[in-house]
């Protein structure tokens, strides 16, 4: 009697090529062509998803993976070059305000940046200090002191002090795509 030590689709011979499940729990694939993904559009999404599950969205023309709650687009490791490094000006220092924003980077996948760490904030020509200098801060409370005005939702520097009258601030985005 023989042991077999794996399983396979190929109903000819046990080691010719095809899906193999082996005893060690892989599922190898076994060609040199490729290999076609479930696909669908976002109103075909499965209902209950678990984590590793994966898909190509024929509405988006991306992969997903199922991570943490929610279907990801899969990034690829090239740079987005679309918009590549992106200068943003905040506005104008009136001795008031402390929070500026919101944030624009431009790019549609990761609008914000992952930490205060990866952008550049500048007043006027001063660079500014990440976490000393300034926080980043999500849809801030309360009124802003110079409008009046309840902040617009969205992701915002808060310098902690007012920013001197006249003074420009710049944010450069992206070092982190």
């Amino acid at each position: 009697m023989r042991l077999l030590k794996a399983q396979n689709t190929n109903l000819r011979n046990i080691y010719g090529k095809g899906v193999k499940y082996d005893i060690n729990g892989q599922v190898v694939l076994d060609s040199n062509d490729v290999m076609l993904v479930p696909k669908g559009s976002t109103a075909d999404l499965v209902t209950s998803p678990v984590n590793g599950h994966a898909r190509y969205n024929t509405d988006t023309n991306e992969f997903e993976l199922y991570q943490d709650g929610a279907f990801r687009k899969v990034k690829y490791k090239e740079p987005n070059r679309n918009p590549g490094i992106v200068v943003q000006t905040l506005g104008t220092g009136d001795d008031l305000e402390v929070k500026f924003g919101t944030l624009d980077s431009g790019d549609t996948d990761y609008p914000i940046p992952a930490s205060e760490a990866h952008i550049l904030v500048l007043i006027e020509n001063v660079l500014q200090i990440p976490t000393t200098n300034y926080v980043l801060e999500q849809n801030p409370a309360g009124n802003s002191p110079s409008t009046g005005l309840p902040y617009p939702v969205g992701w915002y520097l808060d310098f902690g002090t007012a920013v001197p009258l006249g003074k420009v601030i710049t944010v450069i985005h992206n070092f982190d795509k």
